[in-house]
């Protein structure tokens, strides 16, 4: 991302200055009055020759408390100015803030002031751009890369700590017949509604990710397959009891899902879901609209009754 997007992103603003003639209470209200907190100190010609920040302010009254009104801000500005080009990069920007200690970088565009952005803008830019990375744009959920991250960390927490993993891979049922019907703007929003369903059954610390198509996948960290299973019941329950309203009237649709817990043979993250993925496929192929787990893994998490 450039510094020239994040602009385009914001309001555009006047950069606010003042001359070099003005003292610290002229700069003081001028900030307060146009709600900015750094202004540029320029000469007769426009030239820019130095900065005055909120943190400057407070150091003149640190250091001239008696007379800090009437002090001159080339007293106080700052005249090592470090500015970026729209081009620039907001990260190597950042970098450069971050490494300087400053908190307000100038934009020249052609040698001329353009803007004045903070570190917060960047901070903020940044924090966009790893969310947008990690994100499924259509759903909201987590994308396959990142939701392939969590689950790798989740799957060595088990092997270093052995509590309890699961992870289910689900499919919405017949989902190109709901593209046919309703179209894809239609499928579309039966996908966004199921991502918004899904994180409003499940924990606040189970993970889901969409990986592609109309295929999810849910991680249940601390859950044997046991409680796995009966959250996958209950999220099949409420699909069936779903309506998602779309522009082109009313959808219901059911889910298969395939399930699987972590065991110490376990080689990796990807070959669990993998077997997952295997699940699910034979609970599309043997009817939809039902889950499948591995038999052996149930078997060995239900608990032995006891003879009387």
């Amino acid at each position: 991302m450039l510094v020239s997007e994040l602009l385009a992103k914001r309001p555009k603003r006047e950069v606010i200055s003042t001359g070099v003639d003005s003292n610290v209470l002229e700069v003081a209200r001028n900030l307060r009055a146009n709600q900015i907190s750094a202004i540029l100190i320029c000469d007769e010609h426009k030239n820019v020759k130095g900065l005055i920040s909120e943190r400057d302010l407070v150091q003149a009254i640190v250091n001239y408390p008696s007379e800090v009104a009437r002090i001159p801000v080339q007293e106080i500005m700052t005249t090592k100015l470090i500015s970026c080009r729209p081009q620039d990069s907001i990260l190597e920007t950042l970098d450069i803030m971050n490494k300087h200690h400053i908190r307000h970088m100038l934009v020249l565009d052609d040698g001329k002031p353009t803007a004045m952005l903070s570190i917060r803008e960047f901070d903020y830019a940044l924090k966009s751009l790893q969310k947008d990375a990690h994100t499924d744009e259509l759903t909201g959920l987590n994308n396959r890369r990142y939701f392939s991250e969590l689950f790798e960390k989740e799957f060595e927490r088990y092997k270093r700590f052995g509590a309890p993993l699961s992870v289910a891979m689900l499919d919405i049922d017949k989902f190109k017949s709901i593209n046919d019907k309703y179209g894809h703007q239609g499928g579309d929003q039966v996908l966004a509604s199921l991502a918004k369903l899904l994180l409003g059954e499940l924990r606040a610390y189970d993970v889901v990710g969409r990986l592609g198509g109309e295929e999810f996948a849910i991680i249940f960290p601390n859950t044997s397959i046991h409680d796995a299973r009966l959250a996958c019941y209950r999220l099949m329950s409420a699909i069936r009891g779903y309506v998602v309203a779309t522009d082109q009237g009313p959808v219901t649709f059911t889910a298969s899902l395939g399930l699987i817990c972590a065991t110490p043979q376990a080689k990796s993250s990807s070959s669990l879901l993998h077997h997952a993925d295997k699940l699910l496929y034979e609970a599309k192929a043997t009817g939809r609209n039902r889950l499948v787990i591995d038999a052996d893994q149930l078997a060995n998490s239900m608990p032995v009754k006891k003879e009387a």
